[in-house]
């Protein structure tokens, strides 16, 4: 990523759950690009967003320190540390409450806490919003253009569905002056509720060049130098990503490859149930939970798998396909319309149904008997990647959407004026 400031700079803001891996990397790439970045938050994010102006509209606990800045409301005054009793009372009640109707009532705490004040406050050049039916509901309460609302995935694939969903997402998405998906998928599903085909874009987040570096020393184009044959998840420890599936096809397909090894990177909020489900079905040593890695040791561990699984019911494109691919791992995944055009199944990867634990079973089987196969996809894997799939040019798209809406389209030709 250049490190030369862009002219003009522009005043960005953003709503999102800055704890969210994703979202922070968006910051930082406009950071890097010279712009005045600011991150409104309900409550004071628990993690540093170095170089990025933070408003909490719930009090902060303190300074942020030197790592970032931070704007404290002006009637705020520090937390206690201690739950009270009511606290732990809402706690509870907010878990019976549906989730669409939680929205509801979390849109009226953000207008109450003062959004429309916060960026009455910033004057931002623009309003950006990330993931449809929470932040960008949110924000479009805020009444503030221009506007720009991002989708992830589940907000639209899943969520818009519902009754009750597809209004939020309508509501969001409308209020909009720029609607962008990660994926074909998610514009398609934005323009059949209602937006403009000229109102959306697609635009990947991208990922880092660490994972196209590390490729080139992927294991796949290396002489086999033993039978071991390692298989890697690196998605996150929840349901949607089917890790449970993943398991127990492992486990029938070493019956046929006895030489394969599993890990099982990414956060670990399944952990417990995950290694008790390894266990049942007796995978000993055959298995590894590793936990959360650096973006820099995943690319490590990328490299050195020859084969990478991901199998979720619902998916946007996800940056740890990407990831996968760049580092030369020969990809399993399933077979969702956000994969069309990226893995062409049997030739740069294979394509699964999702939840299908004996068609999995197979696709390992196949993955890790045949070193020909997987060696022939490293390369067009991987420049498809550096085509497309690199953040550092990815965000140069958004950047130029950024200076169109505000009103500098000299800018948004090009890099820089």
């Amino acid at each position: 990523m250049s490190e030369s400031r862009v002219i003009p700079p522009l005043r960005i803001a953003v709503l999102g759950d800055f704890e969210g891996i994703h979202t922070r990397r968006w910051l930082e790439v406009f950071v890097e690009r010279g712009h005045e970045v600011h991150a409104i938050s309900y409550y004071w994010p628990r993690v540093h967003l170095p170089g990025v102006h933070v408003h909490s509209l719930k009090p902060p606990p303190g300074d942020a320190g030197a790592e970032g800045f931070w704007t404290e409301r002006p009637d705020s005054s520090p937390p206690s540390t201690r739950k009270s009793a009511f606290s732990q009372l809402k706690s509870r009640v907010k878990g019976l409450v549906p989730p669409n109707i939680q929205r509801h009532l979390n849109a009226m705490r953000y207008r109450r806490a003062g959004l429309k004040r916060v960026l009455d406050e910033i004057q931002p050049d623009i309003f950006h919003a990330h993931y449809a039916v929470e932040h960008g509901f949110y924000g479009s309460k805020a009444g503030f253009h221009p506007y720009v609302v991002s989708a992830w995935g589940s907000d639209l694939l899943v969520e818009s569905h519902s009754l009750l969903g597809r209004s939020i997402a309508k509501r969001a998405l409308h209020a909009a002056d720029l609607v962008t998906g990660n994926d074909p998928s998610l514009v398609k599903r934005a323009i059949e509720l209602g937006v403009p085909q000229e109102r959306t874009a697609v635009v990947h987040l991208g990922i880092d060049r660490v994972f196209l570096e590390a490729g080139e020393q992927s294991v796949n184009l290396q002489a086999p130098t033993s039978e071991e044959r390692i298989v890697i998840s690196t998605r996150a420890h929840e349901p949607i990503y089917n890790l449970d599936v993943l398991l127990r096809a492992f486990a029938i397909a070493r019956a046929k490859a006895p030489t394969a090894k599993l890990i099982v990177a990414g956060t670990v909020l399944q952990h417990g149930k995950l290694q008790q489900i390894a266990q049942e079905l007796n995978l000993g040593e055959a298995v590894q939970f590793v936990g959360h890695q650096s973006a820099a040791r995943l690319a490590e561990l990328l490299a050195a798998a020859h084969v990478y699984v991901s199998v979720p019911s619902s998916d946007s494109l996800a940056l740890s396909n990407l990831e996968a691919m760049a580092a030369g791992a020969f990809p399993i995944v399933s077979g969702l319309l956000s994969v069309e055009g990226w893995i062409a199944h049997g030739t740069t990867g294979l394509r699964v149904e999702p939840g299908s634990v004996a068609e999995l079973a197979n696709a390992f089987v196949t993955a890790v008997s045949d070193d020909s196969l997987r060696e022939a996809a490293v390369a067009p894997n991987r420049a498809k990647v550096e085509a497309e799939g690199l953040r550092e040019t990815n965000m140069l798209l958004m950047e130029r959407h950024y200076y169109r809406l505000a009103g500098h389209p000299m800018a948004a030709q090009g890099e820089a004026i």
